[in-house]
């Protein structure tokens, strides 16, 4: 009887202990001074954040060239050349080159010299490079060039068009990708009609680069069939 009393007494203690100190740390039942944290509880409080893959930063870069690409050359449809000085490269300026083959008589313009170039001097006559086969000095006003060799078909609306990847090549050394190392560009293209046999195939290529997460035009490539 003694010993039945005593085994009473132990087990009201265990009792009142569990009562008390059940929630406690370690027992799988978070309390309120608990250290323990269930994370399905947890789980509306947490913030995944997702990194966007590689294919979705292409898709946004290649958006912005094209829209790019479109703007540039519709300023030359329109013949409103004085619109694109916004889009040249601030540092840089623009080069043309009439050909594939970037050189150093190709001429460059930094903004102010380009609105020049179309505003004040649109009626001057200036050395652009040398004629494929003649060698004769290209002498042209803006207008004129950029007529014959920017927008000589309705690139805004090409058969053909790539991001940073040539459509064709003739014989002139392509050398972009080596004078515009670390920039990117687009090509609009016609391929050549078969009476001709293929040769009178026309391309031109805008060069960017970007600064400030924003990208500016830094070269204007014509590409066609040459000897």
């Amino acid at each position: 009887m003694k010993k039945f009393f005593v085994l009473l007494m132990v087990g009201s203690v265990l009792i009142t202990g569990c009562k008390n100190g059940c929630n406690k740390k370690g027992s799988g039942q978070p309390g309120e001074d608990s250290t323990t944290y269930d994370i399905g509880e947890r789980a509306d409080s947490l913030v995944t954040v997702t990194q966007p893959d590689s294919a979705q930063i292409r898709l946004s870069k290649d958006s912005v060239l094209t829209s790019l690409t479109k703007e540039v050359l519709t300023i030359f449809k329109d013949k409103q050349y004085a619109k694109l000085d916004s889009l040249i490269h601030p540092e840089e300026g623009v080069r043309f080159s009439p050909y594939a083959t970037v050189s150093g008589e190709d001429r460059k313009f930094s903004r102010e010299e380009f609105n020049t170039l179309v505003t004040t001097n649109k009626n001057k006559k200036v050395n652009w490079g040398s004629f494929d086969g003649s060698g004769d000095p290209i002498s042209l006003t803006a207008a004129e060039y950029f007529k014959k060799f920017v927008y000589d078909a309705n690139f805004v609306a090409p058969e053909k068009y790539d991001i940073n990847n040539f459509i064709e090549t003739g014989n002139s050394i392509n050398n972009l990708k080596s004078k515009y190392e670390g920039s990117d560009f687009t090509e609009s293209h016609f391929p050549g009609s078969k009476k001709n046999g293929g040769i009178d195939w026309k391309s031109v290529r805008l060069v960017f680069k970007e600064i400030g997460g924003k990208y500016y035009l830094v070269g204007v490539v014509h590409d066609q069939w040459t000897i």
